[in-house]
C-alpha cells in the first residue's frame, strides 16, 4: 500500500470505496482509496488475511519499480503469520493506539518515523500515562538525534554508536532510537494497577504498510541499519528466553531493542516484561502487543 506524493503529476484517482476523486491516493493492489478511513472500511469488508494478501501484492508490484525497505517486508510477514485472535485484537487497538499522534506531533522538533510516533502514541492509549511522560521520552529521543554525545551516554553496541555518529547527522527519530530513549527513561518499571480510562476510539487508523514505502529513502536506510543491531547483538534471542505467554512479534522486536541501551540491565528488563505481561493479564487480553509494552514504558517514566 502506498500513498502517492501530491504534485508529482499523477492523475486524479477515484476512491474504490466511496467514489471520491482524490489527487493524493492510497494505492492497494491496483485500487485507490482517498483516506485511511476508506482503507479501514475495505479491510473490515474483506478480512485480515485478504487485506494482507493485497498488501503483499502491492509490495511486490512496487519492488519492480523501486526499492522497498527490507524491514517492511520482514514486518509484513510477521502480521501475515500472526494468530487470528492476536491479529484481531491488534487491529481493533489501532484506532486507539494512534489517537494521540497529532498531539505529540505538536511538540516534535525533529523528523519522526511514522511507526515510532505511533508507538509513542500507544503509551497514552489507556489514560494511565500522562502526556508529560510521553513528551519526556520524546525529548530524550530527539536529543539523541541532535547530540551524538547523548548517544555515547546511552547506546551500548559500539557498531550502533558509530552508525549514529554518521557525517551530516541523523535523519530523525527511528523506532530503534525511540526504544533506546524509552529504556533510558524507564526509572520505575514495576507494575502498578491503574484504572482503564481508554477513550472512545477514533475512526481512522494509521496506514502502517504505506509508511515504509512512503518514507524518505535515506531515513528508511538509517532505520534498517539501526534495527539490524538487534540481530547482530542477539537481543531478540535474549528476550525470547525471558518472556512467558504469547507476544506479538513486532512487540518482541521493540522489547529487544531496549537492550541496545547500555544502562538497561537484564534485571530491569525483566521487571518491564513482568509489568507488560501483568497489564495484559489484568485486561484479559489474548497476548502482549505494542500497546501493553509502551503503556508499561510510559508508566515507568519518573514523575
Amino acid at each position: 500500500m502506498t500513498r502517492s506524493d501530491s504534485g508529482t503529476g499523477q492523475q486524479a484517482q477515484q476512491c474504490a470505496m466511496c467514489g471520491t476523486t482524490t489527487t493524493y491516493p492510497i494505492e492497494l493492489n491496483d485500487k485507490f482509496y482517498c483516506s485511511p478511513a476508506c482503507v479501514s472500511k475495505y479491510r473490515d469488508q474483506v478480512g485480515h488475511h485478504q487485506f494482507h494478501r493485497d498488501t503483499q501484492a502491492t509490495f511486490q508490484q512496487k519492488k519492480r519499480t523501486g526499492p522497498i525497505p527490507e524491514r517492511a517486508l520482514l514486518y509484513n510477514s510477521m502480521c501475515r503469520r500472526c494468530h487470528k485472535s492476536m491479529a484481531e485484537m491488534c487491529h481493533s487497538n489501532q484506532y486507539i493506539n494512534g489517537m494521540h499522534r497529532v498531539e505529540l506531533r505538536k511538540t516534535e522538533t525533529e523528523p519522526w518515523c511514522c511507526h515510532a510516533r505511533y508507538n509513542l502514541s500507544s503509551s497514552l492509549s489507556d489514560g494511565s500515562v500522562p502526556l508529560e511522560a510521553a513528551r519526556k521520552i520524546q525529548a530524550m529521543a530527539e536529543e539523541m538525534v541532535r547530540n551524538h554525545r547523548k548517544c555515547e551516554e546511552v547506546v551500548g553496541p559500539e557498531g550502533l554508536r558509530q552508525k549514529m555518529a554518521k557525517p551530516g547527522g541523523l535523519s530523525g527519530v527511528t523506532t530503534t532510537i525511540l526504544d533506546i530513549a524509552a529504556a533510558e527513561m524507564a526509572a520505575n518499571p514495576d507494575y502498578r494497577p491503574s484504572d482503564d480510562r481508554t477513550p472512545e476510539p477514533g475512526k481512522e487508523f494509521m496506514v502502517h504498510y504505506a509508511a515504509c514505502v512512503e518514507c524518505d529513502p535515506a531515513f528508511a536506510a538509517e532505520c534498517g541499519e539501526q534495527a539490524v543491531e538487534k540481530e547482530l547483538n542477539r537481543c531478540l534471542e535474549e528476550v525470547q528466553g525471558m518472556t512467558t505467554g504469547r507476544w506479538c512479534e513486532h512487540t518482541l522486536h521493540a522489547l529487544s531493542a531496549l537492550r541496545l541501551n547500555k544502562n538497561m540491565t537484564r534485571e530491569k528488563l525483566q521487571r518491564i516484561i513482568v509489568s507488560a505481561e501483568q497489564l495484559k493479564a489484568d485486561r484479559d487480553d489474548f497476548g502482549v502487543t505494542t500497546r501493553h509494552l509502551f503503556i508499561t514504558l510510559g508508566r515507568a517514566v519518573q514523575a
